[in-house]
């Protein structure tokens, strides 16, 4: 039993980079490595949103929201920046120095995703990619088309956790794979039934990849995990029921359930 993260160095991708599948494939060749049958290969969310254009200059933002800018205080962040995360954001939760709590696209993320590290330069920001499911599943497609090899694709991001200091990994979309093993119904060890147990397997590849992607300057936004052999591959009918699948409505979550109610 054995998995492996192979991590692919790439060159310092830009907006001049329009094409995943193309910088995909000369990092495989310049890293010297072979994609395989059911490798699952996880893809920073930046470059995604680099190659897709999903930047925007400081000095374009203008029209700031009155609530931007007092969220901006609270947090002690740019307004200009605050206001693109009520852009992007469904709903602004709350905030602390240095971060504003939001809900985006069913995940409770800090500042919708929008960020300033590795967007290309002080004067940049950057947002997630406009729609990550269709892009896991375009570049699946690719992959197979191209180099006939039958694989798994997440694009990958980072966020904290309650109470957790520091970032880990979790799957902003997946495809060709089922993203969560539903273990209820099954029994432990004693004989016990699992009545609430769900395994999220991509989240866990993505926090395996984390460590070899970084957050800052290790310039490796592209892992292959290997040897996943519990991995459910199959053909996915509708790709975003499948992702749908790793989000749970707020009033069941152990850690927001509590306060939603009371909102």
């Amino acid at each position: 039993m054995k998995l492996e993260f192979i991590g692919l160095s790439t060159k310092i991708v830009t907006v001049d980079d329009n094409n995943s599948f193309t910088v995909i494939s000369e990092a495989l060749k310049a890293n010297r490595v072979d994609l395989l049958d059911k490798d699952v290969l996880i893809i920073a969310s930046k470059i995604i949103s680099t190659i897709e254009g999903c930047r925007l200059k400081f000095s374009s933002i203008v029209d700031i929201r009155e609530e931007a800018i007092e969220i901006a205080k609270l947090a002690k962040l740019d307004p200009r920046f605050v206001e693109v995360i009520y852009r992007e954001a469904d709903e602004i939760i709350g905030a602390v120095p240095g971060a504003v709590l939001t809900l985006k696209n069913g995940i409770i993320q800090a500042n919708a995703g929008v960020d300033q590290s590795n967007s290309g330069g002080k004067e940049y920001l950057i947002t997630l990619p406009k729609d990550p499911v269709a892009t896991a599943n375009r570049i699946r497609l690719e992959v197979e088309d191209k180099l006939n090899k039958n694989i798994g694709v997440i694009i990958a991001d980072s966020k904290t956790h309650p109470l957790r200091r520091g970032t880990s990994g979790f799957a902003l979309s997946v495809s060709g794979f089922n993203a969560v093993i539903d273990d209820r119904g099954t029994v432990d060890l004693f004989d016990r039934p699992m009545k609430i147990t769900t395994r999220a397997i991509a989240d866990n590849l993505v926090c395996g990849a984390e460590i070899l992607m970084g957050e800052s300057n290790q310039s490796t936004p592209i892992v292959i995990a290997r040897g996943c052999d519990y991995v459910p591959f199959h053909d996915i009918e509708d790709n975003y029921s499948n992702n749908e699948q790793m989000k749970m409505d707020p009033v069941h979550c152990i850690y927001i359930g509590p306060l939603w109610k009371h909102r």
